[in-house]
Formats: C-alpha cells, sequence, structure tokens
C-alpha cells in the first residue's frame, strides 16, 4: 500500500507540473490584459464565440448567423465547435460574464486542453513502461513544443491534436484484448476530434490511428483484430458526431468549401527545409515577423522541440533501437513524409491522384501534430533508456521545458496586442472605437443595415461583424455560402472559391442590393450616391444612398414586427399580389408562412429569399428549420445512449 501511495503522489506531482508548465508557457494571454491569440484566433474563432456567446445570453441556440454574408448557418459551419464542451462552456461563461471576458475563457479552455494532452502523453509513456519522470519529458515536450506552441491561432486543430495521445493510448490498451470499455474510449476520443471542428487535424488523427495499427501489426504487436477495431471506433465516431458531420457536408455542398481542391492546388505541405528550426528556432526570423524570410505560413516553420529532447529521440531512434523505438520512429518518418505534402513528388503525386471530395478535407501541413507526438514519446523514451536514474530525467525534464518557455513562449506565433484591432477595446490606439460609434449610428435599424470594406481595408473588419454588433454582407470563411461569394463576384473580381470578396466597384447595384448602407475605405470613393459620413483615424466611412430595404415589396409596404436571427415576422401591405423579397441569406430549412400558412419560399438575386404574397394585409412569418441538423441530432442521440448502455454494461 505505501508503495501505491507512493505512486499516486508521484503522479498527481507530475500532472501538477505540467499543468503549471502550461500556464506559464501562455501566462501571457492568461494572466496578461490586453493579449490573446493571434491571427485565426481573433479572425475566425472569436467572432464566431461571440456570435454563440450571444445567443445563450437571450436564451437561443446559434442556428443562424445573421452577422456574416447576409446570413449563413452557423451550427452547420464545424469552425464554430457548437457541440464540443471546452469551448461552449467558455462561452456560456462569457454570456454571463460579458464578451469582454471571452478571449480569455476561450484561452483557458485552449490552455486546460493542452493540460489534458500532456497528461494523456504521460498516460501513453507510462503504458509503454516509462517511469514517471521520463513520461513527464515526453509529455513535456508534446505539450509545450512545435505544434502546440506554433499553432495556437488554429483553435479548431489544436483541439483536435489533443486528443491524438488519448486515441493512441486507447491502440495500446487494445492492441492485446479487444474490451469493450477500451473500444468505447477510442470511439469517444475519435469523436471528439471532429466536434472540435478542423477537419484537417481530425484527418491527421483518425490517419495515425490506423498507421500506428498497421506499425504494430508489421512489428507483431498485435493482430489482425486491431485495426478491425479501429474501424468500428471510427464509424461509431462518426454515427456519434452525425449532429455535426451530417449538416456540415449539406453546408459543404451550399458553399465555397467545395471548391477547395481548386484553390489547394497540388495540395500544400511543409517544406523539408522547415527541419532545420529543430535545431535553430528562429532559422526563418519566425520570431520577428518584419524579418521573416520562410516559403510559407511561418506556423508551419517552427518545429523546435527542444535541444536536449531532440538528442533524447534521435539517441533512441539511432542508437540500437528497441522495439518500441522502432515503432515510432517509423511513426516519425511517415508522417513528417506526409506533413511534407506536394513538396516533394511523391507526395504530390498521391495528393494529386485522391478524389476532389477527400482532397478538400486535407490539409498536409496539419499531419505536422502526429510528427510532434511522435517526437515527444521518443524522447521520454530517450530519457528512460539513456537517463537511468529519476533524479537525472527530473533535472532533464525540468531543463526540457525552461527551454521551450524560453525559445517558444510569447511569440508571434502565439501571442499578439488586441488593441489594434476593430471593435476590441474602447482603448484602441488608432481609434477604431469611434469609427466603430460612427458606423453604428449609420446602420441604426431593426434590423440594422449592414456595412462592407473597400479592397484597401483589412479584411478583420469583414470578419468581425459578430463582435461590434453589425452585420456585414462580407465576409472571411473557408464555409463561405457560394450563392453570396456569386454575388460579391459582381462587384469583384476572383476565383470562385475565394472568401473575402471586398467591394471594387462601389457603383455596383449589387452593393445596394445587399442593404449595404455603410461603406468602410481608406481612399476616397468616386461614385454616385455615395456621401462621406466620417473621417477618423485614416478611415473614411460613406453613406451608401442607393441602400436597398432590408425586406422590399414593390408596389407595397413591409414593416418589421419582430425579428431575431432564425425568425422573422413582417406584415406586409399591397394592393395586388406581389414578392416579398427578403435581402437574407438562402439556405435549405428557411420555411415560409403568410397568415400561419405555409407558403412558397425561393431564391432571388442570387443570394436572397423571395415569397409570394397576396394583395391586402398579411403578416408573414419566415423561422429557420434545419430539419437535416434535427434528424442527425436524433442519430447522435440515440448513438449516444447506445454507447453509455455498452459502457456501463462492459464495467
Amino acid at each position: 500500500m505505501p508503495h501505491l501511495n507512493g505512486a499516486r503522489e508521484r503522479t498527481v506531482f507530475y500532472r501538477l507540473a505540467l499543468l503549471l508548465e502550461a500556464v506559464v508557457f501562455h501566462r501571457h494571454v492568461l494572466l496578461y490584459p490586453g493579449y490573446l491569440f493571434p491571427w485565426d484566433f481573433r479572425a475566425v474563432h472569436l467572432p464566431l464565440a461571440t456570435l454563440i456567446a450571444d445567443s445563450f445570453r437571450h436564451g437561443r441556440f446559434p442556428l443562424w448567423d445573421p452577422y456574416t454574408y447576409c446570413g449563413m448557418p452557423i451550427a452547420a459551419n464545424i469552425q464554430a465547435a457548437v457541440f464540443y464542451p471546452p469551448p461552449v462552456l467558455a462561452e456560456l461563461a462569457g454570456a454571463w460574464l460579458g464578451d469582454a471576458a471571452l478571449p480569455r475563457l476561450l484561452a483557458i479552455s485552449v490552455v486546460l486542453q493542452l493540460v489534458f494532452a500532456g497528461w494523456c502523453t504521460f498516460a501513453l509513456l507510462r503504458r509503454l513502461d516509462a517511469k514517471p519522470a521520463a513520461a513527464f519529458l515526453g509529455a513535456t515536450v508534446f505539450e509545450l513544443g512545435c505544434f502546440f506552441a506554433a499553432q495556437a491561432e488554429h483553435m479548431g486543430a489544436v483541439q483536435a491534436a489533443v486528443w491524438l495521445p488519448a486515441v493512441w493510448l486507447c491502440l495500446f490498451e487494445l492492441r492485446s484484448v479487444l474490451r469493450m470499455r477500451r473500444l468505447v474510449a477510442l470511439a469517444a476520443s475519435l469523436a471528439m476530434t471532429i466536434f472540435a471542428g478542423h477537419p484537417p487535424a481530425a484527418v491527421a488523427v483518425f490517419l495515425s490511428a490506423f498507421v500506428l495499427a498497421l506499425v504494430l501489426w508489421l512489428f507483431k504487436q498485435t493482430s489482425w483484430r486491431l485495426p478491425a477495431a479501429i474501424s468500428l471506433a471510427a464509424v461509431w465516431a462518426l454515427l456519434l458526431t452525425a449532429v455535426q458531420f451530417i449538416p456540415t457536408a449539406e453546408f459543404t455542398q451550399n458553399s465555397v468549401a467545395k471548391y477547395r481542391a481548386e484553390w489547394l492546388g497540388s495540395g500544400g505541405g511543409i517544406p523539408p527545409s522547415a527541419l532545420l528550426s529543430l535545431l535553430i528556432p528562429n532559422y526563418w526570423s519566425v520570431f520577428d515577423l518584419s524579418k521573416f524570410h520562410g516559403p510559407i505560413d511561418p506556423t508551419f516553420l517552427y518545429l523546435y522541440s527542444s535541444l536536449l529532447g531532440l538528442l533524447l529521440a534521435a539517441a533512441v531512434a539511432i542508437w540500437k533501437p528497441d522495439r518500441r523505438g522502432r515503432i515510432f520512429l517509423v511513426m516519425l518518418a511517415v508522417f513528417a513524409c506526409l506533413m511534407f505534402g506536394d513538396k516533394t513528388p511523391p507526395g504530390r503525386a498521391i495528393i494529386l491522384a485522391l478524389p476532389d471530395f477527400i482532397r478538400i478535407a486535407i490539409h498536409p501541413e496539419y499531419f505536422f501534430c502526429v510528427f510532434s507526438l511522435a517526437l515527444a514519446v521518443l524522447a521520454g523514451l530517450g530519457a528512460q533508456r539513456f537517463l537511468r536514474s529519476a533524479r537525472l530525467q527530473l533535472i532533464a525534464a525540468i531543463l526540457v521545458a525552461g527551454d521551450l518557455i524560453v525559445v517558444g513562449s510569447g511569440r508571434p506565433m502565439n501571442i499578439v496586442s488586441r488593441a489594434r484591432e476593430p471593435g476590441f477595446a474602447a482603448d484602441s490606439i488608432d481609434g477604431n472605437r469611434g469609427l466603430v460609434d460612427q458606423l453604428r449610428a449609420l446602420t441604426a435599424g431593426n434590423p440594422p443595415y449592414r456595412y462592407d470594406t473597400g479592397p484597401d481595408v483589412s479584411f478583420l473588419w469583414s470578419s468581425s461583424a459578430p463582435i461590434i454588433g453589425i452585420p456585414t454582407a462580407n465576409g472571411c470563411d473557408p464555409m463561405a455560402p457560394e450563392r453570396a461569394i456569386a454575388l460579391r463576384l459582381t462587384f469583384a473580381n476572383g476565383p470562385r472559391w475565394g472568401t473575402c470578396y471586398q467591394v471594387v466597384n462601389p457603383a455596383s447595384p449589387s452593393v445596394g442590393l445587399m442593404n449595404t448602407r455603410a461603406l468602410v475605405t481608406v481612399k476616397p470613393v468616386d461614385a454616385p450616391g455615395y456621401r462621406l459620413a466620417a473621417e477618423i483615424a485614416g478611415y473614411r466611412l460613406y453613406e451608401n444612398q442607393n441602400v436597398r430595404p432590408r425586406y422590399s415589396l414593390p408596389g407595397g409596404a413591409v414593416q418589421v414586427v419582430s425579428y431575431t436571427p432564425a425568425a422573422v415576422r413582417l406584415q406586409t401591405d399591397s394592393p395586388q399580389p406581389a414578392e416579398l423579397i427578403a435581402a437574407d441569406g438562402y439556405y435549405p430549412g428557411w420555411r415560409a408562412f403568410v397568415d400561419n400558412q405555409p407558403a412558397p419560399l425561393n431564391s432571388a438575386e442570387i443570394a436572397f429569399r423571395s415569397i409570394p404574397v397576396p394583395a391586402g394585409r398579411h403578416t408573414v412569418d419566415m423561422l429557420f428549420v434545419p430539419e437535416t441538423l434535427f434528424r442527425s441530432a436524433a442519430l447522435s442521440a440515440l448513438t449516444l445512449l447506445i454507447t453509455l448502455a455498452v459502457f456501463m454494461r462492459s464495467r
């Protein structure tokens, strides 16, 4: 019993240490005012989270986003992760504490998930017979190392990758005995990677499970039953996540995401030269972006995982490797090749041979997370083999943690000041708050008019609509509705897969058609019908006097009775039958009722809705009732009940 108590105490100590080092690494976004994760976190995830928190605040489930692209579904947008518990809990807290607290609440949820990843890596290495201190070292390499340090902006990718060590741990538990409880745990872990909101990272986790099972079978560590079990768990995970997976598949077919294979070209990938950053972390000047000279996104050119960790991993892989070392060396090599993608001839050939529906879900760069975990496991095994005493292993782990914190913490890949972004701070140093106030006054109404931006304005103004609380006709989302982009291409030029098209030709009648009353630019606008309303901090705010009402009825009048994102009630009055045009996004699931009787709802003006209305006074209702979501939710609920029953019976 004393031995068991001592083992528990050591486990608790190392878990607390993993928590502490994660807090120290991410101290800026957790503890310091004015900092948050950069780029996509503030441009994609924070606006979505703000919208979801606002929905919860008003007692609504987030079904429809009224702020972006003239309206789009939100629950079907997998990036919103509306069914993934950690951000949802943060958003519920944000609904209570206010939007100003939301960035920090999301950061807390992310860091706690990183700690969970560290704990699972620790458990995985213990399952591989590593001593606690050696397991702690490997867990530190994964928790603070290259992938999580560099990918903080991609919250969905981080959330999916944290489940990777849990999936591998389940595989090692299943390799000898196929117990139902472990199979349930594997299915649940795989399901969480889907709910996490980043399909390419989820694909990486799923593929790593199959590859690891194959490697174990080749090294005679398991039987054919393990790949079969993974296949069953994968199907099980898809059924559990039907509530997300099926609506997202439907949304993909109605968005520009289905054309992403054209944008990806031959697939993308990390150049092999990025491996130089394993030794020289700032080789590409990723710590000072004014000097950055890398060939791709800087977040994929930081592979540093500590020099000591790399040395231990290399030693166990090269110096008379045992079977465990060979297994993870193969995993490291396979996923290094996969993450290179089209940057190598074989990778390019493989990617181009894949069908489009698979290519749109694959970004080879995100196989980087598997590379990171394989390296971390090798480092832990190296500490176990070459550092024979627990004291040496602990000292080495502390050195690794210190190295990774000093080198990687507080870098442009994982922090940014939020003061310069639109709508984020009342004391914005460049005066954006004043512009937002003017914009709000110009677009006031029920519902508000929309705003748009010129080609000389940051796309952050297009993606920040939910944060500043003013709807826009634009956006910047890889799931942009196909109809909305087609309409925007009437006044801008670009491919059909584009996600953010600014107003290049303000004279186009399509601008007013989208209920756009305000245009934010830097350069002057020389087009009929535009009045300069304000000049603030280098921006110009124009009023579009050719704006069309949100709801119009030729030859008649329309009055808004009530408006919420998923339910609109209008009062119409027309001397003759007419077509009601709603400048809101057309999407499957919207229903129309005239005087409480079902009415046809059609598409109009490329992207909008139209409803035939009889002569006289009538009440018109538009409701968003996404049947695909509800049917999928029933399938997920049934699968969850079966899963719980199987788990309880297996105990």
